[in-house]
C-alpha cells in the first residue's frame, strides 16, 4: 500500500538538497535602516541582496575572462 503525498514533506526536502542559506550579522542601525530603504523604494530585501550577489559573480567571470 503506498503512502499519501505529502507536499510539505516534498517540498522541504526539495528545499534541503537544492537550497542554502546566507547569514550576515550588522548592527542593528544598519538594518534598520537597509530596511526603512527597501520599504521606501518598495524593493524586497532579498532582491537587494540577489542582486548584489549575481553582480558580483558577474564581476568575477569578467574578471576571469
Amino acid at each position: 500500500m503506498s503512502e499519501k503525498f505529502n507536499q510539505t514533506k516534498y517540498i522541504n526536502e526539495w528545499a534541503k538538497q537544492n537550497m542554502a542559506t546566507v547569514i550576515g550579522k550588522y548592527k542593528k542601525e544598519f538594518v534598520a535602516e537597509f530596511k526603512e530603504a527597501c520599504k521606501t523604494l518598495g524593493i524586497k530585501q532579498s532582491d537587494v541582496i540577489r542582486n548584489a550577489m549575481i553582480e558580483t559573480i558577474h564581476k568575477a567571470k569578467e574578471k576571469d575572462a
